[in-house]
């Protein structure tokens, strides 16, 4: 087998692989041999069918023509990833068939090919982005966050609300909900409780019930759970138009600022009782740790826009155009931002597997309960594999981003990771940082990263589930 790549423009390439006469008869004889003993034909004890009389049924010849050329054409893919300098992204083989006269010619097999890879010589470390403004929270956002947490983190609730009462965010809502699946006709009725915003309820859910009253029904496109025999859950979150009908509106009692306190900070042990000034101390800290997480996020577009630009790689048009087909991506602009992404990712990709970059085992936990979620699935002691996988990817896709925001230059930089900058004072040290091995880690909770402290961290589930290795 005679591989061999030719250089296009950008990253399209053409190749061809000569298959010779003998390698390819070779092997349909091997097959005849193979299938011989299982035959059987007048005249001919099984085993002893001469191959001239195989050959002349054209069924059983056309089939393990077939099958051989199936097994040509996987060892020259691989043949072909193994030669490409790069990641191959796209590989269009030309209609070819293989017969008799292939036995006695030969096959020669072209087609085009894409190739992404990164020239030799760029670091994606020390790039230069924009300056970044200093981070403060104000005395009035402390306010209005300890505000929102004596409402969130309380456990008793009002029933007896006036009749024109509307939703707010934090009310507990009970409403029956009615859809008829387009495609097959059935109607699914069924009554639910949600926390209006709550970290599990859909935000499509919180809007179509804000502002709404008791006795009130909307409709509304929402993300929801069918029936599925084939998945592990025995449902599947499809988005289809439904109905909510409005029964029930509870709504919390505020804390006290004491209340609040010791629900933060619960001791049995009156000698270290925190104070609220400690709340406040908390609740900044939870502030600055939003604000952080949105600044990093902003330099991370900023730092991808930065290298794809610099760095001027050609984009993968015959991936891309089959990956829009396949999305149904139509304009121009969500065209553009989902090719940045996909570049971005091959670039990440890229560099992984050069700087040798080990998953943070923490995030590959928070990846893959995200996966689940979004599947409409939750995390089980059975670990999905597939889901793992692609967490263990996005992991290191994230750590490595964080160790080139990092290394980056741009003003203020010293603020957020100099001793004592932002990234230290919101519990985040380890961030753009080398992972050690897994075995390696201190497994302590105190020093996690709890990004951003949407919710307050004192109110997350800090558990492990779905972090399996």
């Amino acid at each position: 087998m005679d591989v061999q790549i030719e250089k296009g423009n950008g990253n399209l390439h053409s190749f061809s692989v000569d298959l010779s006469a003998e390698e390819i008869q070779d092997r349909v004889r091997g097959k005849i041999r193979a299938v011989n003993p299982k035959l059987k034909v007048p005249g001919y004890r099984s085993g002893h069918v001469p191959e001239p009389v195989i050959r002349r049924n054209k069924d059983l010849i056309q089939s393990i023509h077939q099958e051989v050329l199936d097994e040509l054409l996987d060892a020259a893919y691989d043949e072909l990833l193994r030669k490409a300098t790069g990641t191959v992204v796209h590989l269009q083989p030309s209609p070819v068939s293989l017969g008799a006269h292939s036995e006695k010619e030969g096959l020669k097999l072209k087609g085009e090919l894409e190739i992404f890879e990164i020239p030799e010589g760029l670091s994606p470390f020390g790039v230069v982005l924009a300056a970044e403004e200093e981070l403060s929270v104000p005395a009035e956002e402390i306010l209005a966050e300890t505000e929102r947490l004596q409402v969130v983190l309380s456990n008793q609730f009002r029933e007896d609300l006036a009749p024109d009462t509307i939703v707010e965010l934090s009310d507990f809502v009970r409403f029956r909900i009615h859809f008829v699946h387009p495609s097959t006709g059935e109607s699914f009725d069924s009554e639910q409780v949600a926390e209006v915003g709550g970290d599990q309820v859909p935000e499509a859910f919180t809007q179509a019930l804000l502002g709404k009253k008791t006795g009130d029904t909307v409709s509304a496109t929402l993300p929801l759970n069918v029936p599925d025999s084939r998945s592990r859950e025995g449902s599947r979150v499809e988005v289809h138009p439904a109905e909510l009908s409005i029964l029930e509106i509870q709504r919390r009692v505020p804390l006290s600022l004491d209340e609040l306190v010791r629900k933060v900070f619960p001791s049995d042990d009156p000698d270290s009782a925190k104070t609220e000034e400690d709340l406040r101390g908390d609740v900044e800290k939870g502030l600055l740790g939003q604000k952080v997480m949105k600044a990093l996020e902003k330099k991370r577009r900023e730092l991808r826009k930065e290298i794809l630009a610099a760095w001027g790689i050609p984009s993968p048009e015959k991936r891309l155009s089959r990956e829009y087909e396949r999305l149904g991506i139509a304009s121009e602009s969500d065209r553009e931002e989902y090719r940045q992404i996909f570049q971005w990712q091959l670039v990440l990709d890229t560099l992984l597997e050069r700087e040798k970059i080990e998953p943070d085992w923490e995030t590959v936990g928070q990846e893959y309960r995200g996966i689940m979620q979004s599947r409409g699935e939750t995390p089980s002691q059975q670990v999905d594999r597939e889901a793992l996988s692609s967490a263990m990817q996005s992991a290191r896709r994230i750590k490595l981003e964080e160790m080139m925001l990092r290394e980056a230059q741009f003003g203020s930089s010293e603020l957020f990771f100099g001793e004592g900058g932002y990234l230290e004072k919101v519990g985040m040290s380890r961030f753009g940082k080398k992972p050690v091995p897994h075995s390696e880690e201190a497994h302590d909770h105190g020093s996690h990263d709890h990004a951003g402290h949407e919710g307050h961290s004192h109110t997350e589930n800090l558990s492990d589930e779905g972090h399996n290795d």
